[in-house]
């Protein structure tokens, strides 16, 4: 486990019509952004990884760093930064042995136990969600609200995203109650434009941690 620290803002690819997770991490980078997930859960192995290469040079240009989500295999073989494993994902202790100290490693957990138990798990990060209802992902769990979120994690020695719902308007409640950073999907990527959309994030960050 690294002494790690969440950007305030994390955003998350998808696919978008017209837009591989290519060109759009290309559009993220050029906002600003430093940090970001590549999630996908449809496309060809082959297709993926050749796009997780070319989001690899980005990175190294950008000096930025990006996660795959789920995949151990796609992210060691692109050298990734690291990855994001849900709970039914390759075990925390697996992933670590395959990606090497080094790598950013984190865990999402949707309920106070899942989350009591990550803690002992050899993770940088911890994602906490949904915060709010949502529409990015079919999620069987029901939305925790800010004030579980805060109740959950206070003290809590790795940081957290939140993630689930999370809008431009909702996200200083979600820093507020202590969320180191907050995942976002479709409030970006739905956007007229998804590298404005960003660009206030960043901004709003940026008066809410000075």
């Amino acid at each position: 486990m690294q002494n790690f620290q969440l950007p305030p803002v994390y955003p998350i690819t998808g696919s978008l019509p017209g837009l591989n997770h290519a060109e759009l991490a290309k559009t993220l980078l050029q906002a600003g952004a430093r940090f970001f997930q590549v999630r996908e859960k449809d496309l060809p192995d082959s297709e993926l990884y050749e796009q997780l290469l070319k989001i690899e040079r980005f990175c190294s240009v950008s000096q930025a760093r990006f996660l795959v989500n789920d995949r151990v295999d796609l992210a060691l073989a692109t050298q990734a930064h690291g990855v994001h494993l849900g709970q039914t994902d390759l075990p925390v202790a697996a992933a670590r042995e395959l990606l090497g100290a080094n790598a950013i490693l984190g865990l999402s957990t949707h309920s106070p136990a899942q989350f009591e138990r990550a803690l002992k798990e050899d993770v940088d990060y911890l994602a906490l969600g949904p915060i709010f209802a949502t529409t990015s992902k079919n999620s069987p769990y029901p939305p925790l609200g800010t004030n579980l979120l805060k109740q959950i994690i206070t003290n809590t020695p790795v940081p957290v995203v939140a993630i689930g719902g999370i809008t431009l308007e909702t996200t200083p409640e979600v820093w507020e109650s202590g969320a180191a950073s907050v995942a976002v999907i479709s409030d970006i990527l739905h956007a007229e434009h998804p590298p404005d959309r960003l660009a206030r994030y960043l901004e709003l960050a940026g008066k809410h941690f000075r």
